[in-house]
């Protein structure tokens, strides 16, 4: 399928406000976090320690603003100050730059989703109850127990938060009022019927595997289908070749009567190329066993190579080709409807939640400066002409490169 450039730059922003949406992760993002928590790993993908070292300007430089809630330089750098006051001896020196800004984008992306979709709930009228949060004490508890020094509540392990657990608890209960919002705003209220297409996914499923023979089934089909070619007049027999791959050819090429079109040596897996040069024109060959399955191939053209004379250029030899493709192999597992429509609304779920975040950081006039501006969401697009469907390859015989 063709990538959506848009759609990709679209999803890679998102990631900005993922972990508002994953209410576990928020006493890690919130700085309690642990060293497989904060690893270099995943510090060196956001910069170099160059970058990471820039930060260190004015402490009064706005570097993220949403509206009139303000984000310092200042209170960044004293943030994480605070962070590595208490897990500072567990970073290696030569990773500290790089940790220093992961934790600086982590902090200013917890300001843009405090201040935007913890914004949205509040207006809203989303409030969190005792019971929310002691459900999200037993999920996150469950996620960190196994350790013999596990923290046994809520409470010790806010005890552990650098920033502090009031801080803390009051970003766990703000992410839980977004969980409600973009359950409420969102998810509640799909309405879409996911049955139909769930039905047509599995009756491709079935339509596919009635394609797929074993070995001998596949061979013999294709031995039956070369006798009663075979048994035509040569200038009949191209015709006839064509109407059996339309009906009965895997290949996408089966739509143009299996035609292959010209190719040279190496394009075509090596079984099928040494038939498709070797025979002549206007002959049909014996069953062909590829990786793909089995194959009756009639070479229709055949083009000699051609040597380098004066300014024309050598050419390789090439030939045209028409097949017939069974497939062999196992079939594919048929899943249940229910399967099917869930794995179809979970889909539309999570770009709906994605287009609701990106709606209210859009309508909350945030700017950032620097680094920081790579938390902004791309400008919106406009809707696109829905495209059609992209088509398989023409051509499943071809060679890997």
């Amino acid at each position: 399928m063709k990538t959506d450039k848009g759609k990709k730059n679209k999803m890679a922003k998102m990631t900005t406000v993922g972990a508002a949406l994953v209410a576990a992760a928020t006493i890690v993002a919130a700085g309690c976090c642990d060293k497989e928590n904060c690893t270099a790993g995943e510090a060196e993908t956001h910069a170099t320690p160059a970058a990471a070292a820039a930060t260190a300007t004015d402490p009064n430089e706005v570097v993220l603003s949403v509206g009139d809630a303000k984000l310092t330089r200042g209170a960044i750098d004293a943030d994480i100050a605070t962070i590595l006051a208490a897990q500072g001896a567990d970073i290696p020196p030569e990773q500290l730059d790089r940790v220093r800004h992961t934790i600086a984008l982590q902090l200013a992306q917890e300001f843009l989703v405090e201040q935007t979709l913890g914004a949205k709930a509040a207006a809203l009228g989303y409030t969190i109850t005792d019971a929310d949060v002691q459900a999200r004490e037993a999920e996150i508890l469950a996620s960190v127990g196994g350790a013999p020094d596990a923290p046994k509540t809520l409470d010790e392990l806010l005890a552990k938060a650098p920033l502090g657990k009031d801080r803390t608890l009051a970003r766990l209960k703000a992410s839980l009022a977004v969980e409600k919002m973009i359950k409420g705003e969102v998810i509640d209220k799909d309405a879409t019927d996911y049955a139909a297409d769930a039905q047509k996914i599995v009756e491709r499923i079935v339509a596919e595997n009635a394609k797929v023979l074993t070995d001998e089934q596949a061979r013999a089909k294709l031995v039956e289908f070369k006798q009663q070619l075979d048994a035509l007049p040569a200038e009949e027999m191209p015709a006839k070749f064509a109407e059996l791959a339309q009906a009965h050819s895997a290949c996408p090429s089966g739509r143009k009567g299996g035609d292959l079109g010209e190719f040279t040596h190496g394009q075509m897996v090596p079984e099928f190329d040494k038939v498709a040069f070797e025979q002549e024109v206007g002959t049909v060959s014996e069953p062909v066993k590829t990786q793909f399955g089995y194959h009756l191939v009639l070479t229709t053209k055949k083009t000699p190579a051609v040597e380098a004379k004066d300014d024309q250029p050598a050419a390789p030899e090439k030939v045209q080709a028409s097949h017939i493709l069974i497939k062999t192999g196992e079939a594919q597992k048929v899943p249940e409807l229910n399967e099917v429509v869930d794995f179809l609304k979970r889909n539309n779920n999570r770009q709906a939640m994605g287009d609701f975040a990106l709606a209210c950081i859009r309508a909350a006039n945030v700017e950032a400066t620097g680094e920081f501006k790579q938390l902004l969401p791309p400008p919106e697009e406009p809707k696109a002409p829905a495209a059609a469907p992209a088509e398989a390859p023409e051509t499943p015989v071809e060679t890997a490169e």
